[in-house]
Parts: C-alpha cells; structure tokens; sequence
C-alpha cells in the first residue's frame, strides 16, 4: 500500500464486525478504512479478474506482509476474513489457496470416484488410513445382509484430487468371499479392479443414499474442513453380476467441493 499512510487506533467499545475484541489495536489507513479490508478487496478483484485463478496458491503471509506493508496479524485477519467468506481455502501443510469450483457429478450410472475425477480432468489418489479384519457392527452386517460380527474387511480411505482431500470412506466386504483382500496395497490398487481380476467378481450395480450432516472433529482433521461444515454422508450398496452384494461404503463428502446432479425427464 504505497503512498497511503497509516497509523494505529484503538477500536471503539462497538467494534465493527470483524474488526476483534474491544481495545484490539487496529491497522488502518489514514481514511479510517481498515487495512485488513483494503487487503480483502484486492484479494477479491485479484480473483475476479482470473489473475488468481481456482486452485491457485495465495502468496504466504510474508509475501503479502510485504507487498501490503502491514503486520502479520494484519494478513491474518484479512485472510481469516476470505475463508470464512469461501472464496480461499486453508489446505493444510500446504499453504492458502483460492476455493476450487466444487465438482459436478451427474447421477445416472454406474461409476467410480477414480473415473469420476479423471473425467473432470484432474489426478485421483487415494491415501489408506488403515485396513483389516473385524466383526460387521449392526449397521454394517444390515448393509451386507449378514449377521452382526460377521467378520469382514474394513478398508478406510481417503479419496484425492490433485491431493486435494475430497472424500473419506470405509469400504466394507464379507470377509469369506474374498480372503487375502486386506493384504492389498490399496494406496495404488483399484478395488474395483482387484475383485475383478482376483477374485472374478465385477461390481455392475450400486444404490446409493445421501442425508446432509455436520462435519465431525475427525473428519475434519481427515479432510481439512472445520468442525460443523455441512457435508453430505453416503452409503453405497454394492451388487455383482449374479446380485449379491459385494461392497457396504460409508463415505463423507466435502459439499463444498463435490456436488451431484440429477437431470429429469417427462417419460
């Protein structure tokens, strides 16, 4: 902010929003606007021009501490301000970016996330947080109409795009029908493409249900969001060629970054 001089006041006793707590010290050009503010607005017209497209890493705070002259606590504030807004997004251990356009699923066949993602262009991954076998609990041996502590393999993952956490998920198998699975290195490997060429069962069916819910302190640790974000849960009913279901999946999507559509028709 060169040529426009600032000096240091005390907020009043009936802060604006935003601005902090009473008796907060301020940074403010000598118009009164608050720097946080004028940084903001930059920030905003930077991104609305295409100059900062979605996806593009903001500058760190010390890059922008010194292109706008001001303190550090000064950035912060004008970049908690943006988060809180959408328009960035903090990706953990990786610095400020602007928010992505969310990624549009249109229902109406059989798919996988891998596909889906590939579709619109970026990198699918997948990061494993654990796999093994265990006891079904209710909702998982009604899901796979089996008797509760049927053992089964449990495969949690978490599903990327160009690294970017989208999905977390456990994947839920009968444990019988396919023994060695939880031996897999799913951190590279297919699971759909694994019980095809290992075990001969291909997935040709699934039924899915979604119910919007509140993000969880684990899941949000898991998928970079916070605590309360709106998400949507999904539960996948896998069936194969002869219909039985193979696959119970329980997922939690960010509805910030994924979203599904639906195109009706007059029969």
């Amino acid at each position: 902010m060169t040529g426009r001089p600032y000096v240091l006041m005390s907020s009043t006793p009936a802060p604006e929003p935003g601005v902090g707590r009473e008796g907060q010290r301020v940074a403010v050009e000598a118009g009164g606007t608050p720097l946080y503010r004028r940084i903001q607005s930059d920030l905003r017209e930077r991104v609305a021009s295409g100059e900062l497209a979605p996806g593009t890493q903001v500058e760190t705070e010390l890059e922008l501490m010194a292109r706008y002259g001001v303190s550090r606590a000064t950035v912060r504030q004008a970049l908690a301000g943006l988060v809180s807004e959408g328009l960035l997004e903090i990706r953990r251990g990786r610095g400020t970016f602007v928010h992505g356009a969310a990624l549009e699923h249109r229902l109406g066949g059989f798919y996988t996330f891998s596909r889906e993602i590939e579709r619109h262009g970026m990198r699918p991954g997948t990061r494993v947080r654990g796999i093994g076998v265990e006891g079904a609990a209710d909702d998982v041996a009604d899901g796979l109409g089996l008797a509760p502590d049927t053992p089964v393999v449990a495969l949690s993952r978490v599903r990327l795009a160009d690294e970017q956490a989208i999905v977390s998920e456990t994947s839920y198998l009968p444990a019988a029908r396919f023994k060695g699975l939880e031996e897999v290195d799913f951190s590279t490997a297919s699971l759909y493409e694994t019980l095809t060429t290992t075990f001969g069962v291909r997935p040709v069916r699934a039924r899915e249900t979604f119910v919007p819910v509140l993000l969880d302190d684990d899941d949000a640790a898991i998928l970079g969001g916070a605590t309360g974000d709106p998400v949507l849960s999904v539960e996948r009913t896998t069936y194969d060629t002869d219909g039985l279901i193979i696959e119970f999946c329980q997922s939690i999507l960010r509805a910030d970054r994924y979203r599904y559509s639906v195109e009706l028709r007059d029969a």
